[in-house]
């Protein structure tokens, strides 16, 4: 009989993909993987390698602690951190339970009182210390999603429909959910000059970005449910810093991540691949968030979203021609 060890990760969409090597290496243990994530990721739910649980908020605590209890998990792992996987971890109980340590309390004053650039002790990315805390050693990570023949066909229609034929295309994610990680229009523009295929912009949002033919603009068209096996179909993948990079990464798409006011050295880059590249200028100041979440330069330049366009896009398309898919 496999034991029974839950994982909670409830947010965000990055952090949860994130779970995914560690999710694997625990199901090939003889282990049966429960995670709990939050009811707003619904739709990824099918795709992940594990048996899922829905965090619906504070009101849903107690009827979801009762449901974890009944598995009678030998171990639990608290990825979270926060104070409703606190209260969930301790209404469960677990033989095992261990908690992910996202930074020291010195690092995190550093990180509350917007001092920067963010030097913190622990460089090793999250996926790994994922991976440390739930007890398990990963040499090659298997960060991929289980996506469906019938249901890659079902996005494939999709795309069909949009006029787009799968493996003809690059897709750009130019905005993120906080500011200092968006795109400049300037490199969006070089990107779409540059490219040997038509371009498209996706992702949710109103950022005015140049879009002329081929090259086309589908933001807020694509469903979160679809989104994998979307992102499946493309050539490539450009994005930044966000949720959809991650994504990207997790069904396998080449992809270049580009990181601006946030840095790689916080631990979240995507899982690496030898069809991954991220591109990261080193300045001093940076980075000087967590999450890119300064609309201010603190600094009065905004040199991390100044990047050298030119050299960006060369970096980009040299690497993309140096895994044949252009």
């Amino acid at each position: 009989m496999s034991n029974v060890e839950i994982v909670l990760r409830m947010n965000a969409m990055g952090d949860i993909l994130l779970t995914v090597p560690t999710l694997r290496a625990l199901a090939e243990n003889d282990t049966e993987v429960h995670l709990v994530i939050n009811s707003r990721w619904k739709a990824l739910a099918e795709f992940l390698p594990a048996k899922i649980h829905f965090y619906d908020g504070t009101t849903s605590l107690v009827h979801l602690a009762n449901e974890l209890k009944k598995l009678k998990p030998e171990a639990l792992f608290d990825l979270q951190g926060k104070l409703s996987s606190i209260a969930l971890r301790t209404l469960v109980y677990a033989s095992i339970t261990r908690v992910y340590q996202k930074r020291t309390f010195s690092e995190q004053l550093q990180a509350i009182g917007h001092k920067y650039p963010l030097r913190f002790s622990d460089n090793r990315p999250v996926w790994q210390k994922y991976a440390d805390t739930c007890g398990v050693e990963i040499s090659k990570p298997d960060a991929s999603l289980n996506l469906s023949q019938e249901y890659v066909e079902e996005c494939r229609k999709i795309l069909e429909s949009l006029g787009l034929k799968e493996k003809s295309f690059i897709f750009i994610h130019p905005e993120a959910s906080k500011p200092g990680k968006v795109m400049t229009a300037e490199l969006v523009e070089a990107i779409q000059q540059t490219s040997p295929v038509p371009t498209v912009i996706i992702g949710k949002g109103n950022t005015s970005f140049p879009c002329e033919a081929p090259h086309l603009d589908l933001r807020n068209r694509f469903d979160l449910h679809d989104l994998p096996g979307i992102l499946s179909l493309a050539s490539a993948v450009i994005s930044t810093d966000s949720g959809p990079m991650h994504l990207a990464r997790a069904v396998n798409t080449p992809l270049a991540a580009i990181f601006l006011q946030t840095a790689p050295s916080l631990g979240f880059s995507p899982i690496p691949a030898d069809n991954v590249m991220v591109i990261s200028e080193d300045l001093p100041c940076k980075p000087c968030s967590l999450h890119g979440q300064m609309e201010i330069c603190p600094e009065g330049h905004f040199k991390c979203r100044q990047i050298n366009i030119e050299k960006t896009v060369e970096q980009i398309f040299d690497f993309f021609k140096s895994i044949k898919i252009i």
